[in-house]
């Protein structure tokens, strides 16, 4: 899975990029979602910072913004709001999911 970290107006210091990048690495235990690639923009303007996720799947495109005081603090926010954009699309594939052919045969067996 490949993480890009870019910074706008922010330097990218090596604390930050291996914070980012160990937070998004729990991304990639979601199988099921086939994540390609996940970008982190990381933007600072007027006091506040600015943090931008998009997740890109085989299927879908997943993004995440917010804003906060504190950098750390906005990139949770976001995180935490990819993590339940993931989970609620993993949830929706599997439940559209066919029923295996060993369950209709006992269901057909059983009518």
């Amino acid at each position: 899975m490949l993480i890009n970290v870019i910074g706008r107006q922010l330097e990218i210091t090596p604390a930050i990029k291996t914070y980012t990048e160990n937070r998004l690495q729990a991304f990639e235990a979601i199988s099921a979602l086939k994540i390609s690639g996940i970008t982190a923009t990381l933007e600072y303007s007027k006091g506040h910072f600015r943090v931008g996720l998009v997740l890109n799947c085989k299927l879908h495109t997943l993004t995440s913004n917010t804003e906060d005081f504190d950098l750390y603090r906005a990139f949770d926010a976001a995180a935490d709001k990819l993590e339940s954009q993931c989970i609620a699309l993993k949830e929706k594939i599997h439940e559209h999911r066919a029923e295996s052919i060993s369950q209709v045969d006992i269901q057909q067996a059983g009518a």
